[in-house]
């Protein structure tokens, strides 16, 4: 494999590798993105990219060493996945592109930690409307992320939080 095979065959492999874990076990730990909209644009060339990226692993794959024949079926083959993921991408969108779990009010604040607050959210689905509710505790994580607990308010020690009921993201005329 010469040099450019080698960073196409890298980038791809990381990549799918980004991918694979983003769609599985990404969807079931408690880490988040902090805001909605770095989640969608995430999500965006997740499924954009990997048709395309698909289709570079014909860069890695086709060799010279193979028949003509070899290096025509691993193409066609390849297109046929890439063609397989990019309809794949069409219905993902629908569960991974446009809902979001959107702040509707900010509950209480950490006294020690005022980055760590408690908020009610709503899951966001665009022109769908609404999905769902939940109260949860976010506590930020690297920044760009929180890791989200679900809470009973009922159950906090309410002589650690501040009480704050600060409008969220969601905006009514």
């Amino acid at each position: 494999m010469n040099f450019i095979q080698k960073i196409f065959f890298v980038l791809t492999l990381i990549f799918f590798g980004i991918s694979l874990f983003s769609m599985t076990v990404g969807q079931i730990i408690p880490i988040e993105f902090a805001d909605w909209r770095d989640m969608h644009i995430f999500y965006d060339i997740i499924l954009r990219g990997l048709p395309i990226m698909i289709l570079l692993t014909l860069v890695w794959t086709i060799r010279k060493k193979r028949s003509i024949r070899g290096n025509f079926i691993i193409g066609i083959v390849t297109a046929l996945i890439a063609f397989g993921a990019y309809l794949s991408t069409i219905f993902l969108m629908f569960s991974f592109g446009f809902g979001a779990w959107v702040n509707e009010e900010t509950i209480y604040e950490n006294k020690d930690n005022p980055k760590q607050t408690i908020n009610y959210q709503l899951w966001d689905i665009g022109a769908f409307g609404y999905g769902g509710q939940r109260t949860v505790k976010l506590t930020p994580f690297l920044g760009l992320w929180v890791v989200a607990t679900k809470i009973d308010t009922t159950t906090i020690e309410k002589d650690k939080w501040t009480l704050l009921k600060r409008k969220g993201d969601i905006k009514f005329p």
